[in-house]
């Protein structure tokens, strides 16, 4: 059957007009979250990847060194104060510009190479810490108080810097000899004792020393014509008179029942208190002995002249230990009356040179050797008049005069900072380094001689030129002094 349609061949293409719809609210929420969705899920995949994939050991990790919690300041952001009411309000609440935190855009990358130098710089500082001193230095004592605690007057007093007109006895008494007369005090009942009194034909006295703990109210003198005399100080009484016509007088020291007497002609002369006789005449100097000092066993005599040899006699043997051998010199470039035994090193002797030498020997006694030198020497370019060790440390004083200009190319720095200030001053040195500790002022003048107490914390200083007599606490000594009666190093007397 034929139709009308027929005989149309060609295809019929369905069309429909195209028709604009507003979508509603609930369709575009819903387009929204499904795009939301898929940009998250999609996000998510990502990140996952990122984190599953191995980081690259090449890859740097910055780490900025800013603040999170104040932000970056542009460049165009304008200033608060552009105007008189927004100056005022900025002024109010301390928003000016110089007081805004602005931090940089680009802040500094805190580097891992100045990380490392922090803490070596850290570790630096507190490994060279110093540890605080010693209760018993002068550091903590003289280094504290820098001033004397007792002054004296003392007119009258021999201006010879080799006199030794002072000295300090174990019955804690104060000699001095003022020209031809002796006094001595007695520093527990602060009384005065006029002593006595040398004639015009035996001149000035010029050095006393009292005797040791087994006799302390023993008191020796020496006068400028050479005789010596022994006084009982308690019974106020004369036991012996030495007379030894045109031979002078130089240094004096007690080992015992045994009196050392150094003279002018450059011998030295021993007296017993027992047979009140002369023992023995040292002979190995040539000049004047300024210094005399026995060892703390009382086996060794040192001793110092007018032209700087210092000799070890040994008493046992009856010889000298630096004549044996002509290669052992113990020699200062000056005049030597300074030396003092180490109390707790056995055979250790410091010495002291006047001018032109100035310096401070340390000598290992006991270790002598063909062309030995001193194991320290500690150059001050000052005159050194006397030398104490601690009892309760390893410290050494030295009391000092006048000092003398030295050619800087001469001089080694080190040793020309130790000498700044050291004249006419107490100066304490630690051992072994060596390196000044203390330095007081002492006096106005040259300090002409110096003693310890029998406690061994405190120094008596005297400056003829002055005329004053000064007490310096200089050390202290242990807790528990009281308990160890048998020790050397320890005494009963106290200073008040």
């Amino acid at each position: 059957m034929s139709s009308k349609y027929d005989s149309i061949t060609e295809p019929i293409t369905p069309t429909c007009a195209t028709i604009k719809r507003t979508p509603s609210r609930a369709s575009v929420s819903s387009t929204y979250s499904t795009r939301k969705r898929r940009r998250v899920s999609v996000a998510s995949l990502h990140l996952g990847e990122d984190l599953a994939r191995p980081l690259a050991p090449e890859t740097p990790i910055e780490e900025i060194n800013g603040d999170r919690f104040v932000t970056v300041r542009t460049s165009t952001s304008l200033p608060l104060n552009i105007t008189p009411r927004t100056n005022r309000i900025a002024k109010a609440f301390g928003l000016l510009d110089d007081r805004v935190l602005s931090p940089t855009n680009s802040p500094s990358v805190f580097s891992d190479r100045c990380f490392r130098s922090l803490l070596r710089r850290s570790a630096s500082e507190l490994f060279s810490t110093s540890r605080a001193a010693s209760l018993l230095s002068a550091k903590a004592n003289l280094g504290a108080r820098n001033h004397f605690v007792l002054a004296l007057d003392g007119p009258g007093m021999s201006t010879d810097l080799f006199a030794s007109p002072m000295a300090w006895s174990h019955a804690n008494c104060i000699g001095v000899a003022f020209k031809y007369d002796v006094y001595f005090q007695d520093l527990e009942s602060r009384a005065v004792v006029h002593l006595c009194r040398s004639s015009l034909s035996d001149g000035t006295v010029h050095s006393i020393d009292w005797g040791g703990k087994a006799k302390p109210y023993l008191l020796a003198l020496g006068t400028t014509f050479g005789d010596v005399r022994v006084m009982d100080a308690e019974k106020g009484m004369q036991l012996v008179d030495w007379v030894d016509d045109g031979h002078g007088m130089g240094g004096m020291h007690w080992n015992g029942d045994v009196l050392a007497v150094g003279r002018a002609g450059g011998n030295v002369t021993l007296f017993d208190i027992r047979m009140r006789a002369e023992i023995a005449n040292i002979m190995g100097h040539k000049r004047r002995v300024h210094g005399v000092k026995w060892s703390i066993d009382g086996h060794h005599l040192a001793t110092g002249d007018d032209s700087g040899n210092v000799h070890i006699w040994d008493h046992r043997a009856s010889n000298l230990l630096t004549n044996g051998d002509k290669n052992i010199r113990m020699k200062h470039k000056g005049p030597v009356k300074a030396l003092s035994w180490s109390p707790w090193q056995h055979g250790l002797l410091a010495s002291g040179g006047g001018s032109p030498d100035g310096a401070i020997h340390i000598w290992n006694t006991g270790k002598m050797a063909p062309s030995s030198g001193p194991v320290h020497t500690i150059p001050l370019q000052t005159t050194i008049t006397s030398l104490h060790w601690s009892l309760h440390c390893k410290e050494l004083l030295s009391t000092h005069g006048s000092s003398w200009a030295v050619p800087q190319s001469n001089v080694h720095p080190a040793a020309h900072a130790s000498a700044v200030g050291v004249e006419n001053s107490l100066a304490v040195h630690s051992y072994p380094s060596c390196q000044q500790i203390v330095n007081v002022k002492a006096h106005s003048a040259p300090v002409g001689h110096s003693c310890m107490a029998p406690d061994g914390c405190s120094i008596f200083t005297v400056s003829p030129k002055e005329e004053t007599i000064k007490m310096f606490r200089v050390w202290s000594a242990p807790d528990d002094k009281d308990k160890n009666e048998g020790s050397d190093m320890t005494f009963k007397s106290t200073i008040r």
